[in-house]
C-alpha cells in the first residue's frame, strides 16, 4: 500500500510540474507574439510611435498593412530601355507626388501614386497602379521591393502607359519609413500634334507612413 501511495503521489507530481510548464510556455508565447499596431486597433499609441526610432525592428513590415506615401520626383525622357537611364538632370522636370500602397501579405500588395511635374501643361503628370512584391529583411529595418503596372499620363499628351521598377525602403519604426525607387515608362507610341511620344523614366524619394 506505501508503494502504491507514493507511486501516486509521485504520478500527480509530475502531472503538476507538467501542467505548469506548460502554462509558463504559453505565458512566454503569448508575450512575444505582439500583433500588429494598426491604427484602426490603437489610434492613441499609434501617434505616439509614428516619429520615434524604435530599437526593436520585429514586426517593421506586416500584413494588412496601409501606406501612403510623400514624396519629391525626376522625370526625364528616354530613348529606349537599354540606355536606361540616359536622362541628363538639367533637362528632366522635377516635381512632387502622393501615393497609397495596400499589402495583403507581409510580401505581396498594390499600390497607385501620381505627381506633379514642373513645366507641364496639366497639373497632374499621371495616374498609375502596380503590383509590388518586397522581401523585408527586419534585422536590417530594409525591404527591397520590385513593381509594374501601368496607367494614364497626362503630358505633354494623354496617353497610355506600362512600368516596372524596384526600390528599397528603410523603416525607423512600425509607423515611419523612408524609401527611394526609380521606374522605366513605356509610353504609347502614338504621334499626335506633339509628336510622337517618348519613353520616360521616374525617380522617387520620400516618406511612408504605414496603417
Amino acid at each position: 500500500m506505501k508503494i502504491k501511495t507514493l507511486m501516486m503521489t509521485a504520478a500527480a507530481a509530475m502531472l503538476g510540474i507538467a501542467a505548469t510548464t506548460a502554462t509558463a510556455d504559453t505565458v512566454v508565447v503569448a508575450d512575444t507574439a505582439t500583433p500588429p499596431d494598426h491604427i484602426w486597433n490603437d489610434p492613441g499609441g499609434w501617434w505616439q510611435s509614428t516619429y520615434v526610432y524604435e530599437k526593436d525592428y520585429h514586426n517593421l513590415y506586416n500584413a494588412n498593412e496601409l501606406t501612403f506615401d510623400l514624396f519629391g520626383s525626376f522625370l526625364g525622357q528616354e530613348r529606349r530601355f537599354t540606355d536606361f537611364p540616359n536622362t541628363s538632370i538639367r533637362k528632366g522636370r522635377w516635381g512632387g507626388g502622393i501615393g497609397a500602397n495596400y499589402f495583403w501579405s507581409r510580401d505581396v500588395g498594390i499600390g497607385v501614386d501620381t505627381s506633379a511635374q514642373t513645366e507641364s501643361r496639366h497639373f497632374v503628370d499621371h495616374v498609375g497602379g502596380n503590383l509590388i512584391v518586397r522581401l523585408p529583411i527586419d534585422v536590417i529595418r530594409l525591404a527591397p521591393y520590385v513593381f509594374a503596372g501601368g496607367g494614364r499620363k497626362f503630358n505633354p499628351q494623354y496617353a497610355w502607359f506600362g512600368d516596372a521598377g524596384a526600390g528599397l525602403e528603410f523603416r525607423l519604426n512600425r509607423h515611419t519609413g523612408l524609401f527611394a525607387d526609380a521606374r522605366y515608362i513605356w509610353v504609347d507610341r502614338t504621334r499626335t500634334s506633339f509628336g510622337a511620344s517618348r519613353d520616360e523614366a521616374l525617380l522617387r524619394s520620400g516618406f511612408r507612413l504605414a496603417f
